[in-house]
């Protein structure tokens, strides 16, 4: 960067859009106009400056936001380019997080549904918006129609700031549609200018300057949402959109911190590089970041030092002496700072607010090809969840399956194509096993007795215990009466019941809610030790569970979905396919609330399938509500397929 820049010169723009729409071009023609890059790259040559790896390059989209920047005359103009296939939310959201204004391109036509996404996410995070349409050279472009579905979504506060000279194959430029339009955008900036509402209300004259001067704000309070057209590919009314974004995009103050005196920044971003190590992408709320300087992590109440700053342009980074409050830049090399972390001074009260990410809503068993390459790919899952926090791994005990949560089927195969380029190990993805439990619905009375004589000194162990249900996980009462089980060798039955209750006899799942109550039993004045109670309440634990009827259970869900009023009946049906109950609705704005009950092992089918169906408009978090007895034809073929792989 060649020159100090104040947050009011700093505008910090994520790009959004449905994929496919040329968010990554446009982003590479803005870098062009602004000589920011001597040469265009091309997704298909794998050679733009925001899409630069493996996976990208492969998949030919971007998968990760990446951040670029670029000087005028007296502006800097941070760019981030965000995915738009929507497992890759999390990027998306980190962005804008830290965006002071959102660009969202969309493509001539209907309003398509990564558009709407793309807007749920800026009204979400209340974010100003610009919209460009891209490939105004395309078969079949219509401005006015494509106008007319902007209006709709917008709320008719959409305003053309610029027109196509030409449609199609014949659009050669854009014309400047301010004049055309000013009774318009004096409206708009009315509402948000006490002043030019006074003037506006009086029928007094107002000035275009005024006008301009007041849209930045306009555009800041989401009064105006301005309308700008280009064919990136082409070059044709980009330099239009760069001038427009320089002189118009709301600037970075509105991320500054006025009222904090010493230096804070948020942490927005990791990355955890093999050879570099950790790479922190920061917004400084206040003050101003400099190198070799000794800071405070706020989240996790430590001291850093911070050794290295740097700008990112793509991959690539340019040392930093200073990174200023609204500015976005890089922190090399310091292990100890996750996403959201906020740094400062130890006299800040509270960290600020990070990225709300969405929780994983479908999950994977991951299955290691080589018993090898296991340390490697759990080091390359854990990797994945330390850069995107809708990513999460962890190692089920009951099962002993290692579970990938993430957003759906392209985000998995992603990360586990990441694994294989980075770390040269092959790792694939099963069916997520559920953790199963079992209890009893009788009462059983049974006998356990261990006896053994081999020489010397022999094994005797001698119980009765009745087995019922209980509301408590695991209940154990000792009702022996007259010594017939010595007192010392109480604690070794409750022993041997627990650590029976952790293999259940139908699939191996713990034993939850039943009680055993010890009545009675016998004992041998030599032969009978801790070990020999512990193996007979062991055999009188299967004895028990064998006769008091028991049952599997498993893990119901509480599921939230929030989704548009048209796809209400969709989502009902599909609950109820998935063995679903439909509970309370609410309002939220235009969509409705649906909450429902589920079962664990069909949250990820229908998960999957209501994306489908809602066009990917639905909001789905779930949490364990309980656990609940598996239907008898179902839990029969659970139990069949888990014998059977016992006797393989």
């Amino acid at each position: 960067m060649s020159k100090t820049y104040t947050a009011s010169q700093i505008t910090n723009i994520a790009i959004l859009g449905h994929q496919g729409v040329g968010k990554t071009s446009l982003l590479e023609s803005l870098l062009y106009a602004g000589k920011r890059i001597s040469n265009k790259g091309k997704i298909d040559s794998g050679n733009t400056i925001s899409d630069y790896t493996k996976e990208e390059k492969d998949a030919k989209m971007s998968i990760y936001s990446s951040l670029c920047s670029l000087e005028t005359a007296d502006k800097k103009l941070n760019l981030m380019d965000t995915p738009g296939f929507f497992d890759f939310v999390g990027e998306v959201l980190s962005s804008l997080t830290v965006s002071s204004v959102t660009l969202l391109v969309v493509r001539p036509g209907n309003v398509e549904i990564g558009t709407k996404r793309a807007l749920k996410f800026i009204k979400d995070t209340k974010k100003p918006c610009i919209v460009v349409v891209n490939k105004m050279d395309k078969d079949n472009a219509d401005a006015i129609k494509t106008m007319e579905g902007l209006q709709e979504i917008f709320n008719n506060k959409c305003v053309m700031l610029n027109e196509p000279i030409g449609e199609a194959a014949s659009f050669s430029g854009v014309s400047d549609a301010f004049d055309s339009h000013l009774d318009e955008l004096t409206e708009k900036v009315a509402n948000c200018d006490d002043d030019i509402m006074m003037k506006f209300l009086e029928g007094e004259e107002i000035s275009k300057e005024e006008v301009e001067t007041s849209l930045p704000k306009a555009i800041l309070m989401g009064e105006l949402v301005p309308v700008l057209f280009t064919s990136a590919e082409k070059m044709v009314g980009v330099n239009e959109l760069l001038a427009f974004l320089a002189k118009y995009a709301p600037s970075a103050e509105s991320l500054v911190n006025a009222d904090c005196k010493v230096t804070s920044a948020l942490v927005y971003k990791t990355i955890v590089d093999p050879f570099q190590g950790r790479i922190s992408y920061v917004l400084v709320k206040s003050g101003k970041l400099l190198p070799n300087t000794d800071l405070y992590d706020v989240n996790k109440q430590t001291k850093i030092k911070l050794s290295t700053l740097a700008y990112a342009n793509g991959k690539e980074t340019t040392p930093a002496t200073e990174i200023v409050a609204g500015d976005l830049g890089v922190v090399l090399k310091v292990d100890q700072l996750d996403t959201n972390d906020t740094l400062g001074d130890a006299s800040l009260d509270k960290p600020y607010s990070g990225t709300r990410f969405p929780q994983p809503v479908v999950f994977f068993g991951v299955r290691v090809d080589n018993k090898n390459d296991e340390p490697k790919v759990s080091d390359g899952l854990k990797r994945a969840a330390l850069e995107d926090l809708t990513i999460s791994v962890e190692r089920i005990p009951e099962t002993k399956q290692l579970l990938v949560g993430c957003q759906g089927g392209t985000h998995i195969d992603t990360i586990l194509n990441r694994i294989k380029t980075t770390y040269k190990c092959q790792a694939t993805t099963e069916d997520a096993k559920v953790p199963y439990r079992e209890t009893i619905k009788g009462t059983a009375d049974v006998e356990g007795k261990h006896k053994k004589q081999s020489g010397g000194a022999g094994q005797y162990g001698d119980v009765w215990v009745r087995f019922s249900p209980s509301e408590k996980e695991f209940e154990f009462v000792n009702s022996v009466f007259g010594g017939s089980v010595p007192t010392n060798f109480i604690p070794a039955v409750e022993k041997g019941l627990i650590e029976a209750c952790k293999t259940g006899i139908l699939t191996g799942n713990p034993v939850v809610n039943i009680k055993c109550d010890l009545y009675d039993g016998s004992s041998h004045p030599v032969d009978s030790n801790e070990i020999s109670f512990k193996i007979a309440a062991s055999l009188a634990f299967k004895a028990g569970m064998e006769k008091a009827k028991p049952i599997l259970l498993e893990p119901i869900l509480k599921m939230t979905i929030v989704v548009p009023n048209e796809f209400v009946g969709d989502v009902m049906s599909n609950i109820s396919k998935h063995r679903g109950l439909v509970g309370e609705f609410s309002v939220e704005g235009d969509n409705q609330v649906i909450t429902s009950e589920i079962p664990q092992i069909e949250l990820s089918k229908c998960v999957v399938e209501l994306k489908t169906l809602t066009q990917a408009q639905a909001d789905i978090t779930h949490e364990f509500l309980r656990y609940a007895e598996v239907p008898h034809e179902l839990a029969e073929k659970i139990i069949a397929e888990y014998k059977a792989s016992q006797n393989n």
